[in-house]
C-alpha cells in the first residue's frame, strides 16, 4: 500500500491564500450588485464605451488620468451600457480577489507563510480596498500592478511598473521608491509607462497634457480642510486597527539586528518610503477622497503581516482587533443608489432614444442604458466636473469658486444647447446652480427637466 504524498509547503501556502482571496471576493462581489454607482465609475466606463464608438479620450472628451483602466474596460465596453457596467464591476471584484492573494504572497516571501496569511486577511478586510474593489475605479487595478511589480525583478518589474504608471500617475511614486531595488529597471518602467500612453497621447498631445498633467497640478482645493481633519481622513478609524498592527510589525522587524530578519531588505526599504510618501502626498493634495486610501493598504497590510509573531499567541485578541475593520466593511455594504435608479426609470419611460439627455453625473445615464450624447458639433462631456475645472482655468480659490465662474461653462453650455432634457440632481445644483437650471429648463418629470 502506497504512502500518502507529503504535502508541499508551497502548495499549502497557495491553497490557504486562495481561500482568503475567495473570502475577499465574496465581500466584494455581493454588495456590488446593489451598491451605488460612483461618479468616477460613470466617467471611466462611458469614456471606454465611447472610445469604441469613435470618440477618443483627450481629443474628443476630457479624461484626467492615463488610459490604463480604459484598456482593461474595452472588452466589456462594447456591450449595451446597462449590461456593460455590471460586468465591469464583476471584473473589478476579481481584480480585488487577486490583490488579496498577491498581498499574501508578498508578505509570505518576506516574513514567512503565517505572515502571508495575516497580510492577506488584513487586505481582505481593509475597508477602503474592499469598497473600492467592487467599483470601476483606478485604485484596484493600480494596486494589482504595484503588487506584481513588488513581486517581480528586472524586466518583469519594469513592465508592471510601467503598467502602474499607465493606470494613474501615482505609479510614479512606486517607481521612484523602487530605485534602490530595481535601479535602471525602474527607469525603464517609466519609459514603458510613457509608451503605453501613446494611443491617447498621439491623438492630441496638447490636450493629453492639459487633461493629465495641467489639471492635476492646477486643480483647486475641494474645501478648507484643517490639518487635523486631513490627518483624521488619512488615518481613518475604519482602518486604524490595521495601521496600528502595521506599525507594530514594522517596529518588531527594525528592532532586530540582522538585515536578513527583514526578509528582503530593499523591499522593506521601499515599503517604508512608499508609506511615508503616500501619507505626505495625501496630506498635501488639494483634495482627498475615500478610495485614494486603497493605496495605503499595500504597505500597511505588508507590515501588519510582519506582526504575526507578536499576535500568534494572542489569536483571540487578533480576532477582536480585526473585527473593527471587518465590521466597517459590512457596514459599508449597505449603500444603495435609489435616487439614480428612479431617475433612470424615468428616462427609460418618458424619453425616446432619439432625444438627447444631459446629466452632470454620467452614472444615471448608464443605469438608463445610455451613454453621454456624442451626436452633433458640441463637445462630448463624460466628465462634467473635470471639464468645468479645466475651462475655469488656474488660480481659483476653491472648486466652488471655479464652478461659479462663467468660463467654467464654456464646453458644457455648448452641449446643453443641443440637449432637450436635463437631469437636475445635487450635482447640477452644485456645478451650475438651481437658478441657472430654472432659467434654461423647467421641471417636467421629477428630476428630469425639459428645455424652455
Amino acid at each position: 500500500m502506497r504512502g500518502s504524498e507529503p504535502k508541499s509547503p508551497e502548495g499549502d501556502l497557495a491553497r490557504r491564500l486562495l481561500a482568503i482571496a475567495f473570502l475577499g471576493w465574496i465581500l466584494r462581489l455581493l454588495p456590488c450588485l446593489w451598491y451605488d454607482l460612483d461618479y468616477d465609475e460613470g466617467v471611466y466606463y462611458s469614456s471606454a464605451a465611447l472610445w469604441l464608438r469613435g470618440v477618443w479620450p483627450y481629443r474628443d472628451t476630457v479624461l484626467v488620468h492615463p488610459p490604463g483602466l480604459l484598456y482593461v474596460l474595452l472588452p466589456v465596453a462594447w456591450l449595451p451600457p446597462d449590461w456593460g457596467w455590471p460586468l465591469a464591476r464583476l471584473l473589478m471584484t476579481l481584480v480585488g480577489a487577486a490583490n488579496v492573494y498577491l498581498m499574501g504572497r508578498l508578505a509570505a516571501r518576506a516574513f514567512g507563510p503565517r505572515a502571508g496569511y495575516l497580510a492577506a486577511l488584513c487586505y481582505c478586510i481593509y475597508p477602503e480596498a474592499a469598497t473600492s474593489e467592487r467599483r470601476i475605479l483606478l485604485e484596484p487595478l493600480l494596486n494589482t500592478t504595484v503588487l506584481l511589480m513588488l513581486l517581480s525583478q528586472r524586466w518583469k518589474a519594469a513592465w508592471w511598473g510601467g503598467c502602474a504608471l499607465c493606470v494613474k500617475l501615482w505609479g510614479a511614486l512606486w517607481l521612484f521608491t523602487s530605485l534602490p531595488r530595481l535601479r535602471g529597471w525602474a527607469i525603464l518602467g517609466g519609459l514603458i509607462g510613457v509608451l503605453l500612453w501613446l494611443p491617447g497621447l498621439a491623438a492630441d498631445p496638447h490636450q493629453f497634457y492639459i487633461d493629465v498633467f495641467w489639471f492635476q497640478s492646477h486643480r483647486p482645493p475641494h474645501g478648507l480642510d484643517s490639518a487635523g481633519q486631513r490627518l483624521w481622513d488619512i488615518f481613518d478609524p475604519r482602518h486604524l486597527a490595521i495601521t496600528l498592527l502595521g506599525l507594530a510589525g514594522l517596529r518588531s522587524q527594525t528592532r532586530l539586528p540582522s538585515a536578513e530578519a527583514i526578509g528582503q531588505r530593499s523591499l522593506a526599504v521601499q515599503m517604508i518610503s512608499s508609506w511615508v510618501l503616500l501619507v505626505c502626498s495625501f496630506y498635501l493634495a488639494p483634495g482627498h477622497f475615500f478610495h485614494y486610501r486603497t493605496q495605503l493598504a499595500i504597505p500597511e497590510c505588508f507590515w501588519a503581516g510582519a506582526a504575526v509573531e507578536l499576535v500568534w499567541t494572542r489569536r483571540r485578541f487578533l480576532i477582536v482587533w480585526l473585527s473593527v475593520p471587518f465590521a466597517f466593511v459590512l457596514a459599508l455594504c449597505m449603500r444603495f443608489d435609489l435616487d439614480n435608479i428612479q431617475r433612470a426609470r424615468t428616462i427609460r419611460y418618458y424619453i425616446p432614444a432619439d432625444q438627447s439627455v444631459f446629466a452632470f453625473d454620467p452614472t444615471v445615464l448608464l443605469r438608463a442604458g445610455r451613454l453621454p450624447d456624442w451626436r452633433g458639433p458640441a463637445p462630448v462631456i463624460c466628465d462634467s466636473y473635470g471639464t468645468m475645472l479645466i475651462d475655469a482655468g488656474a488660480g481659483r480659490a476653491s472648486v466652488i469658486a471655479a464652478m461659479a465662474s462663467p468660463e467654467s461653462r464654456k464646453r458644457v453650455n455648448q452641449r446643453l444647447a443641443l440637449s432637450r432634457w436635463l437631469v437636475v440632481d445635487d450635482r447640477a445644483g452644485e456645478q451650475v446652480s438651481m437658478d441657472w437650471c430654472h432659467f434654461h429648463y423647467r421641471p417636467k418629470f421629477g428630476d428630469l427637466w425639459v428645455a424652455r
